[in-house]
């Protein structure tokens, strides 16, 4: 199944949280259309990948569009806080990069490593959104792995929001959307 509909809805929730003064964070760049939707909205964006292909084709795409407020690094994303450590929106999507090989994907460990980073380095009022795809055997094991972290986050510090396809039988992806709760209760 193609996830465009999802793509879009990710895209409008960049639109409607990402500030212009936002310091904004790609974890998985891929093909580089979330890097390049952040760099149009944020301040700036830190864009993490661990092929030389996801690097050099969100380059072009960033070239060709004049953008130069991104920092692409190649780098597992659970390695960010030796980049950057203070942010106000990040972006996963999991999986493995669209037309390449599919053998490369995000690993469950690796993942919640970088998430437990985020969270506890992400600004107040910031958020945290993530493409999973349960789909093939690793993003399965890191949907799983993934939900019964959510579980374990605190309602009064996190809101958690999951978008999905609930009447569909093809293990379609699914969207999360975690918002950090500001100290002032917003």
């Amino acid at each position: 199944m193609k996830n465009t509909w999802l793509n879009d809805l990710s895209h409008l929730m960049m639109d409607t949280y990402v500030q212009k003064d936002a310091i904004a964070i790609d974890m998985t760049m891929g093909n580089g259309f979330d890097t390049l939707h952040l760099a149009q909205k944020a301040k700036h964006v830190y864009a993490f990948d661990i092929q030389d292909e996801a690097l050099l084709q969100t380059k072009e795409k960033l070239d060709k569009e004049n953008i130069s407020n991104v920092t692409l690094i190649k780098d597992s994303h659970e390695n960010i806080l030796n980049y950057v450590s203070t942010f106000d929106y990040v972006v996963f999507n999991l999986g493995y990069l669209p037309k390449g090989n599919k053998e490369i994907t995000t690993k469950t460990n690796s993942t919640l490593l970088a998430l437990d980073h985020v969270l506890s380095h992400i600004n107040d009022g910031g958020y945290i959104q993530i493409m999973i795809y349960p789909g093939h055997a690793e993003g399965f094991k890191e949907s799983l792995a993934l939900n019964e972290y959510f579980k374990t986050l605190n309602p009064l510090d996190y809101k958690i929001l999951r978008i999905d396809l609930p009447y569909q039988n093809n293990q379609p992806p699914y969207l999360v959307l975690i918002h950090k709760i500001k100290k002032d209760g917003r």
